[in-house]
């Protein structure tokens, strides 16, 4: 349902023409600074807000120029606030489909129109309504706070929920684009010493990996050296882990009597796969732990 937000003007203005809500805005404004401040934190487009001028009964759009006008001597009368409050019923039946109607308004307005929109079927709400006038400013406050917090919930819960989104496969690839795109807000989500621990396993993983590529570079190179490499070629490709190795013992011992320095080579590069492959298992592990967490959190 579309909200629409009706504001109370303020008596302290501005003295040259311009936007109305910069208009009723001002030093002496506090109610009407928290109203529209109040609005703002609650993400309301400003095309859906507007302010409610005696002078003239205008509705007044808040991107709306305004010019000053004079300011009222007198107290408005409960007869000028049900006169209002016809025309502003007369404004919202324009609308092809009732809104919800939120008053920020004081009583001279607000209990004429209130009998109005429950005539006429409008839901609606008066906010601060029974606080007294000098203490509408806090009331506004802590309004803002509430609503701070809820958008600060939210927010944490959006966020965790696109952290687990990006998490499909567990692979330090995934585990990279997270650290750069939410680390920045691991103390947001409660998840700080998650994020240094899977910093640490990548930093860890880089290193590992380095030095997997480097003893296989050391092992292709002798390979490649040795006159008869192909048929040690041949054997290797059935060694998946360093354990697959002793799968073929007979075959093993004759390999390593014939090519002793390249199999070394290639033993030592299977033991630094292997090392790469833990440290994968980690990052899968508190990837998953990530999500849970964060899951736990939101749910």
């Amino acid at each position: 349902m579309k909200r629409i937000a009706l504001v109370t003007e303020s008596s302290a203005r501005k003295e040259t023409p311009m936007k109305a809500k910069e208009f009723f805005q001002g030093n002496r404004n506090k109610w009407v600074n928290n109203i529209i401040r109040y609005l703002e934190v609650k993400r309301m487009p400003e095309e859906d807000c507007y302010f409610l001028s005696f002078y003239g009964q205008r509705i007044l759009p808040f991107k709306e120029e305004v010019k000053p006008y004079p300011r009222s001597k007198s107290d408005r009368k409960a007869s000028e606030g049900k006169e209002f409050a016809v025309k502003i019923l007369d404004f919202l039946n324009k609308f092809n489909e009732k809104p919800f109607i939120e008053l920020h308004m004081g009583k001279t307005i607000s209990v004429p129109l209130c009998k109005l929109l429950t005539e006429y079927g409008f839901s609606y709400k008066v906010y601060a309504e029974s606080v007294p006038l000098g203490q509408k400013p806090v009331a506004y406050e802590k309004l803002i706070e509430e609503e701070e917090r809820k958008r600060k919930a939210k927010d944490i819960q959006r966020g965790s929920w696109k952290v687990i989104q990006t998490v499909h496969y567990q692979t330090p690839a995934e585990a990279q684009k997270i650290l750069e795109q939410f680390e920045s807000k691991a103390s947001l989500y409660g998840v700080e010493e998650i994020f240094q621990e899977l910093r640490d396993y990548l930093t860890k993983h880089y290193k590992r990996t380095k030095e997997m590529k480097k003893a296989l570079n050391e092992f292709e190179f002798v390979l490649n050296a040795h006159p008869e490499g192909d048929q040690l070629y041949e054997f290797i490709q059935k060694i998946d882990l360093i354990n697959d190795l002793f799968l073929y013992p007979e075959q093993y011992e004759f390999y390593k009597s014939k090519f002793g320095k390249e199999l070394a080579k290639f033993t030592r590069y299977k033991i630094k796969q292997s090392y790469v492959s833990e440290v994968e298992k980690s990052i899968s592990g508190i990837l998953l732990k990530l999500s849970v967490v964060l899951l736990k959190k939101v749910a």
